[in-house]
């Protein structure tokens, strides 16, 4: 409820009951009873999802219909880590979400040697925060607004209130809320264009070829495998698109 609106509100339910044994009408609870300080799960976009450990239970599949969520019956061991594992990674944005600017800043770690004349050390506000022995270091994180020392990110600085991060902290979070779309799968027989990969550079020797949406570019099922599981965006795309030089 108090979380900003730009932000996924998610409920997973392991059920493996076959019924239900409810005070009121179930159904009234999920489209109109008040939930949450009279907000009901509809109303603060709680998006509900079930997997299930026995058969198909019908108020489980109005649950997860009415609130956007997903009901899905494990068939065995391996399937039922594997849904569980699907929920791991938060659901793409949509688009008619609400959006708003958070300032942030992007402090570099740097490090010290004693030999370094220049070189002051300092305590962390982390240390000063929790009341433990404090130590006189000499690297650290530096915030970019008060230079107030931190040992690690992200945090939210103590003095100035500016949330501290690291470049790989939003791209973790962001190839989740915005996923690469998967490429088109061609036959190689019909496909007319260059026989080389766009990722590795190799000759494609498989029976299929994999054509991004966008750039048009071809890659081989490795590179496809590579793009989609570990990299999150397509190499073609941002050959096409190279960031601008700094003068």
């Amino acid at each position: 409820r108090h979380m900003p609106g730009h932000t996924s509100r998610e409920v997973l339910v392991v059920f493996s009951s076959l019924t239900t044994c409810d005070p009121a009408n179930i159904y009234d609870l999920i489209k109109y009873a008040f939930f949450f300080h009279l907000k009901c799960l509809k109303a603060v976009k709680i998006r509900v999802s079930v997997i299930g450990l026995s058969a198909e239970v019908r108020v489980c599949t109005v649950l997860a219909r009415e609130t956007g969520g997903t009901y899905h019956v494990i068939l065995d061991e391996s399937h039922y880590k594997e849904l569980l594992m699907h929920h791991v990674s938060p659901p793409p944005a949509s688009s008619s979400s609400e959006c708003s600017l958070i300032r942030m800043g992007f402090p570099q770690h740097t490090i010290a040697s004693l030999s370094d004349q220049d070189a002051k050390p300092s305590f962390s506000m982390a240390q000063l925060e929790n009341n433990s022995e404090p130590g006189l270091t000499l690297g650290g994180y530096f915030c970019p607004q008060c230079r107030a020392k931190y040992c690690e990110l992200p945090v939210e600085c103590k003095i100035c209130g500016l949330t501290l991060v690291s470049a790989p902290h939003l791209a973790r979070s962001y190839h989740h809320l915005f996923p690469l779309d998967a490429f088109q799968e061609v036959p190689l027989e019909e496909y007319q264009g260059e026989r080389y990969c766009q990722g590795c550079q190799g000759e494609i020797k498989d029976q299929s070829v994999y054509i991004c949406k966008v750039c048009q570019n071809a890659f081989c099922v490795e590179c496809d495998l590579f793009v989609h599981d570990s990299l999150h965006c397509c190499p073609g795309c941002i050959h096409e698109h190279p960031a601008p030089i700094s003068v």
